[in-house]
């Protein structure tokens, strides 16, 4: 059974667990797991269950405590209450997005932010620009702006979570 399935154990593990080293001992602990409860295995369904096993292994893994002290890639774009002063993390967040994405999540956006953001951070305008296109003060704008951004970073640390919810 290992050797038969050692691939797509692995497969499953690293996929959720990003780092090999972490993936690999998944891996042996599921093909342990297994040893131990071979008996519960459907005849038939071994390749669905030893994947069951090792996704429940590395979701289990994720949602240790070690796992969640320790930054996990990915981590350091969205740490926005521990940003160092002076940083901008909401951009840092922004900047970390694709294109297509942020494009996506701008337009989705309520008014009054959804029109200076699509000016100002897909069209790449200026405030003072901006202003003037929506007939708003420049502070204004710059203000919505800062807004659109912490709304954006918050809508993206909850996806982030919810995944962690579909993982757990």
């Amino acid at each position: 059974m290992v050797r038969q399935y050692q691939g797509l154990v692995y497969t499953v593990c690293h996929q959720l667990v990003p780092d090999e080293g972490d993936a690999q001992d998944l891996a042996q602990e599921t093909f342990l797991a297994a040893w131990r409860a071979i008996d519960r295995c459907p005849p038939g369904y071994e390749k669905q269950w030893l994947a069951r096993i090792a996704s429940n292994k590395a979701k289990d893994y994720l949602r240790s405590a070690w796992v969640r002290r320790v930054n996990t890639p990915g981590d350091d774009i969205l740490a926005l209450e521990g940003a160092p002063p002076g940083s901008d993390p909401e951009q840092q967040v922004l900047d970390a997005m694709s294109e297509e994405t942020l494009t996506g999540k701008i337009l989705g956006m309520r008014e009054p932010y959804r029109t200076p953001c699509r000016l100002m951070l897909l069209e790449g305008r200026t405030a003072a620009e901006a202003a003037a296109l929506c007939g708003r003060p420049q502070k204004t704008v710059e203000a919505q702006i800062y807004r659109a951004k912490k709304m954006l970073a918050e809508q993206i640390r909850q996806e982030r979570r919810s995944e962690d919810g579909i993982v757990s």
